[in-house]
């Protein structure tokens, strides 16, 4: 893989570039896509700048990965990126990240940032962003499109489900399962499962229902 696609260009997908760029040496081109009509041309990161294509006119042999918080927009714009033959790229692993065993199996399309641990019987879907210090407890599944914003805590034998985003420094007790389409606020304590799959923002120490996404 010589060169990759990023989805997103704005301050994450520096973020991601940064990781990519120091643990995959090999990987030469960077593209990064923006599709808004926002006038950003190009993106700068360490003082070089780097072209935001606006199309989705590829080569069909180009891989991808999505730089973009929120799960919502993430799929838009990974159903985009395969509409025009971009092939997701493996998970990309920080070379400050910590995969404790192989018994952990990683999806497509997302990112282990620095400082997360992950130690055994875990499997992390598609597209989905363990950010900076994320940690995932043992025989925990993780489903598609999730986001940990920093200093997530993510405790033992959770089940999470798809399209799930979780603020700055929130944690997830033990044994519990949590549907689709959740959003927890920032240090938000999930000490309970959350079964349906209604877009529901849920805030607080224990977490309390804010309001319907």
């Amino acid at each position: 893989m010589e060169t990759l696609v990023i989805l997103g260009s704005a301050g994450l997908a520096k973020e991601f570039f940064l990781y990519i760029k120091r643990s995959q040496p090999q990987i030469k081109n960077f593209i990064f896509v923006n599709d808004l009509n926002d006038g950003q041309n190009e993106i700068v990161i360490s003082g070089i700048s780097y072209p935001v294509v606006k199309d989705w006119k590829f080569d069909s042999n180009y891989f991808f990965t999505v730089a973009v918080g929120s799960p919502k927009i993430k799929n838009i714009l990974v159903q985009k990126a395969l509409d025009s033959g971009l092939i997701p790229a493996p998970t990309f692993v920080d070379i400050d990240a910590k995969i404790l065993d192989n018994t952990i199996k990683l999806g497509v399309g997302g990112i282990i940032s620095p400082g997360c641990i992950l130690t055994t019987n875990i499997s992390i879907g598609n597209y989905t962003t363990l950010n900076l210090n994320t940690t995932v407890g043992h025989d925990t599944i993780i489903g598609d499109f999730v986001t940990t914003n920093p200093g997530v805590h993510i405790s033992g034998h959770c089940i999470i489900g798809n399209m799930n985003e979780f603020g700055t420094g929130s944690i997830v007790r033990d044994r519990l399962i949590i549907g689709n389409n959740k959003m927890f606020g920032a240090q938000s304590a999930v000490v309970k499962s959350t079964l349906n799959d209604e877009s529901e923002v849920f805030v607080g120490v224990p977490i309390k229902l804010l309001n319907k996404k």
